[in-house]
């Protein structure tokens, strides 16, 4: 919702017409959106020193992902299901970490990303000649090419 409401209010400063101003708002929606799912695989496959923050912090906080949901059903979802049942943290936190790590929900997740990217990036194709719009399809396009800095990263 924060960048959708950015984008719409740019939108509104800029005097876009109305249905503009719509697909600025949409824009900022799905590039959230992407954004959000990056920042939840990132938290799941990055270190504590690629993030600049603890690395897991959903797990621990008891916020359930896109990435652990997709793994919770994937063939280790019950193990995955009574580790996250109670209190997480050391060995029991490690190794729910490690079950979504080695789930399809990383690369699901990063699907939907990039679908939501692509959305984005469709919504700016009336805006296509100015430079923003351009700027801000190579924004989506870094966001998920810092998976792959990450992902080469971790292996």
């Amino acid at each position: 919702a924060l960048l959708a409401t950015a984008c719409r209010i740019g939108g509104i400063v800029g005097g876009l017409d109305r249905p503009s101003i719509d697909r600025l708002t949409d824009f900022g929606r799905a590039y959230g959106m992407a954004f959000q799912i990056v920042d939840d695989v990132l938290d799941v496959i990055a270190t504590d020193d690629q993030l600049g923050k603890p690395a897991g912090h959903d797990l621990k906080e008891g916020a359930y992902n896109l990435p652990t949901l997709r793994a919770l059903a994937g063939p280790d979802g019950d193990e995955l299901r009574d580790l996250l049942g109670e209190p997480i943290d050391g060995e029991r936190w490690e190794r729910a970490r490690a079950i979504v790590r080695a789930s399809d929900g990383i690369a699901e997740s990063i699907d939907v990303a990039q679908g939501y990217v692509d959305d984005a990036c469709g919504l700016l194709a009336p805006f296509e000649d100015r430079p923003h719009a351009v700027a801000l399809q190579g924004a989506g396009r870094h966001l998920l090419a810092s998976l792959d800095e990450v992902r080469a990263q971790v292996g």
